[in-house]
């Protein structure tokens, strides 16, 4: 083991260049749809652009301080790592292995590192004791930090079949303590954790077909008010939305609506239930991945959801009021800390 991750490390600092700059707020991936993908770090702008390591699904630090991302495997290991570097000095760590890695994501205070391992498991790293805690344990339905970094919500089934009941925990970021389960009708999954409330996709089974998601909130509690937001139609061989990020008044959310050869944005006002989407091409389109605190701009990229598709990294006003601006051709995957 320790021969495998001083392996991978040692790779890992033979491609990276610790020049990073200290103003780094944007990460991103260049040829991501190739065999080894490159991590940049740039400044909000796209400027001064830093190469990081050979990875996917960055994401960076709320302060700016860190970029975590997932290695590639390799014949050493065919096991996916998550690497966390820190910028201002150049430092990096080999922090989780697992079979798979997905939903690699920081806690807002920036102290936490979470992300599920095999589809089954939370696993949150704390950053100062540099220990892995599990959070949550079972057939992980997506997780969400809450506003303070002290808890998560996760949607959790009662087995690996996608439509299997599904409902919402919370408990410690860290683990220690049993989860308590705040929805009780079995369709409840993909929650993200905002100031006023948990949204969550509240799906409907269907005959031969995959599952329709609208969205709902509720609030954090056992029993909590529910509220729906969304009452779309949804057509065959679509799920619907999923909500990604919530702004910081909780009134602007960023979401993505998914299906078979479908990925592209939406937004939609919390208060009222309305959307629209980045774009006319659900197929090839606008897809956005992280929201302005203030809800006035979105990060996205153009190209769809195929990584070997021609993407750019844009910025685009949440109303739709003003044009995309390109931030970093040929490039997708971002994450910012705006």
């Amino acid at each position: 083991m320790r021969m495998r991750t001083t392996v991978i490390l040692a790779a890992l600092f033979a491609v990276a260049l610790w020049a990073a700059p200290a103003q780094a707020k944007l990460v991103y991936v260049k040829n991501a749809g190739s065999a080894e993908p490159v991590i940049y770090a740039a400044s909000n702008s796209g400027k001064d652009p830093r190469r990081l390591g050979i990875g996917r699904a960055p994401t960076i630090s709320p302060n700016g301080r860190w970029v975590a991302f997932v290695t590639i495997p390799s014949e050493e290991s065919e096991l996916d790592g998550v690497v966390l570097l820190r910028l201002d000095a150049g430092s990096q760590r080999l922090v989780m292995r697992s079979r798979s890695i997905g939903s690699l994501r920081f806690s807002p205070d920036s102290t936490k590192l979470g992300a599920i391992a095999a589809g089954e498991r939370v696993r949150v790293y704390d950053i100062a004791s540099d220990k892995v805690r599990v959070a949550a344990e079972g057939e992980i339905r997506g997780y969400s930090f809450s506003p303070d970094s002290a808890s998560v919500v996760v949607g959790r089934a009662t087995k690996p079949r996608f439509q299997s009941p599904s409902d919402l925990y919370t408990g410690p970021a860290l683990g220690g303590r049993k989860l308590t389960q705040i929805t009780d009708f079995g369709r409840a999954m993909n929650p993200v954790w905002g100031a006023e409330a948990i949204i969550f996709d509240r799906f409907r089974r269907r005959k031969d077909d995959a599952p329709a998601f609208n969205l709902w909130a509720v609030e954090p509690v056992e029993n909590g008010a529910l509220r729906r937001l969304t009452a779309l139609n949804i057509p065959p061989l679509a799920n619907g939305l999923v909500p990604l990020e919530v702004s910081a008044d909780a009134r602007r959310l960023l979401t993505v609506f998914t299906g078979q050869d479908t990925q592209v944005g939406f937004t939609v006002r919390t208060r009222s239930g309305k959307t629209r989407a980045l774009s006319t091409d659900f197929e090839t389109g606008i897809v956005g991945f992280d929201i302005s605190a203030n809800g006035k701009r979105i990060l996205a990229h153009s190209g769809g959801g195929d990584p070997g598709a021609a993407h750019d990294v844009l910025s685009l006003p949440y109303d739709g009021d003003g044009e995309a601006k390109v931030l970093v051709e040929d490039a997708a995957y971002p994450d910012w800390t705006r």
